[in-house]
């Protein structure tokens, strides 16, 4: 078990008697087994008897479920404990396995029964892989947050930003001392050692050799919601460029690359019902931090596999840089243009597969890169394989797509996206496999545009610009 795993109690036939008595023992000692040992979270409590669950929320974000829960959220920083009351679940852990993360609207407890007040909220729950001890892990969201929060109270950018109220680890008293909720914590209540997977021990198969992940909880305002309600391609527009100077802000003043630009992780925020909405740039899981002045980080792959760089997806040796995170902005431009930008325009999944994009989430992780080298490769390419299959009522969203594949991969000093070919040349293949085609070299462009990082950035700044005021410009019209 290299990840993380799950255990399996031995098959009980419930027609035999020895089936009977196992699951009946299983039962009895679950029925009195401490709440610890069973993963039991004290800190977070579901309230019953509400009546005035926000079930359709402020917009036309569904949310997953009513169930209210009263949660104790702690302060690494400030040591102390404060207690929120959520609203409704935005996004459930449907898995068992994983950073197992869970998202709540709350608002804060208001000290007496189960009421609460003040402005919204949203808390996220999450297990992510750690180090021992948990607080020297790299990649600390709580931290980056915190740096993101303390630089912008001193310097208050123009964009909004995701403003850290809470962050820290979830704690829970064992034996009568407060220590962090982590895999170790779990393992030790039941008297075992967890043995970690990175270890060169001979028991790989044992059912103790577990990833350490440690339990977070973080609560940020203000509360955005999924980019889905957007109403309009210049609406998408707009909340896209304003999530990417808000990327560019926390880039430069704060030495954070973000390393996950997503449909997820770009977020819708209205302040009325009839303002211009405004992009919110959030989940810094996998943000790490780099020189202010090289900004560039070590190769690792991380994202989210549809909207992941060429160079991200191949591991490519070669710095990460904010154009991995700009070739990801493309690649969400290329995906809502194309299953649609709302529910209304929405692409059915059926549909889906008879498109080119496809080739951007199905296949190995080489077949998924070979095919984004194709597909980038000319504005030809890029033209009439994926600008083609856009949406036909959107007008704005192809001339913004090509404008973004044009500075991205048409640069004279580096462009393309295949190695070993002329930069100039169109590969007229129109399928979303590049064949023999080499997938990397001295000459891969995206290894050569690593020396131009800043003037490329320059660029694509100017060519988000142009397009918010064109959007803006449309929403008035």
């Amino acid at each position: 078990m290299l990840n993380d795993g799950l255990f399996i109690s031995p098959a009980m036939r419930i027609s035999e008697l020895a089936g009977r008595k196992m699951l009946i023992s299983w039962l009895v000692r679950w029925s009195m087994c401490p709440e610890d040992r069973l993963g039991y979270d004290p800190t977070m409590c579901r309230v019953i008897g509400q009546s005035d669950v926000d079930v359709n929320g402020s917009d036309n974000d569904d949310p997953v479920d009513d169930i209210r829960y009263m949660v104790d959220c702690y302060d690494d920083k400030t040591k102390k404990k404060i207690k929120y009351v959520t609203k409704r679940t935005i996004m459930p852990a449907d898995t068992l396995l994983g950073r197992h993360t869970r998202c709540f609207v709350a608002t804060r407890y208001s000290g007496s029964g189960t009421g609460s007040s003040g402005e919204e909220v949203a808390i996220k729950d999450v297990w992510l892989p750690a180090t021992d001890p948990s607080f020297e892990c790299q990649r600390n969201e709580t931290k980056l947050l915190r740096k993101i929060h303390d630089t912008f109270e001193q310097d208050s950018p123009d964009h909004i930003y995701p403003k850290l109220i809470v962050g820290g680890h979830v704690r829970l008293n064992q034996k009568n001392r407060s220590m962090i909720n982590t895999t170790d914590a779990i393992f030790n209540a039941a008297g075992v050692d967890r043995i970690d997977p990175a270890s060169d021990s001979d028991t790989d198969s044992a059912w103790n050799q577990q990833l350490l992940r440690a339990h977070r909880r973080i609560v940020t305002s203000p509360v955005g919601h999924s980019i889905k309600t957007v109403q309009n391609e210049a609406e998408l527009i707009i909340v896209l460029a304003e999530a990417m100077q808000c990327y560019s802000s926390i880039l430069s003043k704060c030495g954070i690359l973000h390393r996950d630009i997503s449909t997820n992780n770009i977020l819708v925020v209205r302040d009325g019902e009839n303002k211009i909405p405004r992009g919110l740039l959030i989940d810094f899981d996998f943000a790490i931090k780099v020189d202010t002045h090289e900004r560039s980080a070590r190769p690792e792959i991380s994202g989210t596999m549809p909207f992941m760089s060429i160079a991200n997806i191949l591991n490519l040796d070669t710095p990460r840089t904010a154009l991995d995170d700009w070739e990801s902005l493309l690649y969400v431009v290329c995906w809502l243009a194309t299953v649609g930008i709302s529910s209304s325009d929405r692409v059915a999944d059926a549909k889906l597969t008879e498109k080119f994009i496809k080739y951007w989430r199905t296949g190995t992780t080489k077949m998924i890169a070979d095919a984004k080298r194709t597909h980038m490769h000319s504005s030809v390419n890029f033209q009439s394989i994926i600008v083609k299959e856009f949406c036909e009522q959107y007008k704005l969203l192809p001339r913004f797509a090509i404008a973004l594949h044009k500075t991205l991969f048409g640069n004279d000093k580096c462009s393309g996206a295949i190695p070993g070919l002329d930069d100039s040349s169109d590969d007229d293949s129109s399928d979303g496999d590049s064949g023999d085609k080499p997938t990397d070299g001295p000459n891969d462009p995206l290894v050569k545009r690593g020396a131009h990082v800043d003037e490329i950035v320059a660029n694509l700044e100017k060519v988000l610009d142009k397009f918010k005021c064109k959007a803006q410009a449309a929403l008035k019209a």
